[in-house]
């Protein structure tokens, strides 16, 4: 049996409309109790995390915003920025293109410019794109109906203490033509970018991933990785899979990214592939 597990958040635990099934939730507490360790390992941030997760979710730790920050329990146990310079010209580049952006700071929500705000609201505007995820659909919206801090101005100061920049683009030849330049910019000043769809790509500090995030964590909880099953539906997994013990990669999965893992569900998140896989992995009732 293994000794810990580590999930993705969005398309592996979260459901198509971001919520957490009272059988998965129920079904970790009951690993937890039987001596399995549980962690979240996500893009999100903190914040963000807890936004959509129950209150009584029993994650023991938390991987956030692919490998930026750190948490065990509540407690934040390694945090890293994005250079301020490099979070001006990237956030000016985007808004010369009419991009969707959001500034993720290490304290707080994620933010944009106000003036902004009207052209990210045609972006959203009307019925979801087919090549949109129903999840990131509705996140989109949630964040720019409710959640994001529409700011005048942001400082210098605000620009240094970013831990990651978040970029989305209803038009995916749009945002492979972004993904291109900022792969000419991180020339110059380099970091590393990572997609969990084809509509969206964050910005993170160079060399930091969901693998170096986990590293740490279980490093820090003395844990042994190699006897970590990891789960993941994206891109921005891959890294950690090939950091565990053992991988799967959810049925919603890109057919790329399951060919990296040791496996794949039989179930998608849409139904409730996770709780179903880890009924059948571990076998405990």
């Amino acid at each position: 049996m293994y000794q810990s597990i580590l999930m993705d958040l969005d398309g592996t635990v979260l459901t198509p409309v971001n919520t957490v099934t009272d059988e998965l939730n129920d079904y970790l507490k009951f690993l937890r109790n039987h001596g399995v360790h549980v962690f979240a390992v996500t893009g999100r941030t903190y914040q963000e995390a807890w936004n959509v997760l129950p209150d009584d979710f029993p994650a023991e730790g938390m991987v956030t915003a692919n490998g930026m920050a750190v948490y065990v329990g509540s407690e934040k146990v390694l945090q890293h920025a994005l250079p301020g310079e490099l979070v001006e010209t990237l956030i000016n580049r985007a808004r010369d293109e009419r991009l969707y952006y959001e500034m993720h700071p290490i304290s707080g929500g994620r933010a944009a410019l106000l003036e902004d705000q009207s052209y990210f609201r045609e972006q959203i505007h009307g019925k979801r794109p087919e090549t949109v995820a129903e999840n990131e659909w509705l996140s989109r919206l949630n964040a720019v109906n409710q959640e994001i801090d529409w700011k005048n101005a942001v400082t210098k100061e605000e620009c240094s203490e970013m831990n990651k920049l978040y970029f989305f683009s209803t038009d995916v030849a749009k945002m492979d033509r972004w993904k291109k330049e900022l792969s000419r910019l991180a020339e110059r000043t380099p970091f590393d970018c990572f997609s969990s769809t084809r509509n969206n790509t964050e910005v993170i500090v160079k060399g930091i991933s969901k693998a170096s995030g986990i590293r740490y964590l279980m490093d820090y909880c003395h844990l042994s990785l190699g006897s970590a099953l990891v789960v993941g539906d994206g891109e921005n997994d891959l890294p950690m899979f090939q950091a565990a013990g053992h991988s799967a990669a959810m049925k919603n999965a890109p057919d790329h990214v399951k060919k990296q893992a040791d496996e794949v569900t039989d179930y998608s998140y849409a139904e409730n592939g996770l709780y179903r896989f880890l009924k059948k992995s571990f076998n405990l009732g």
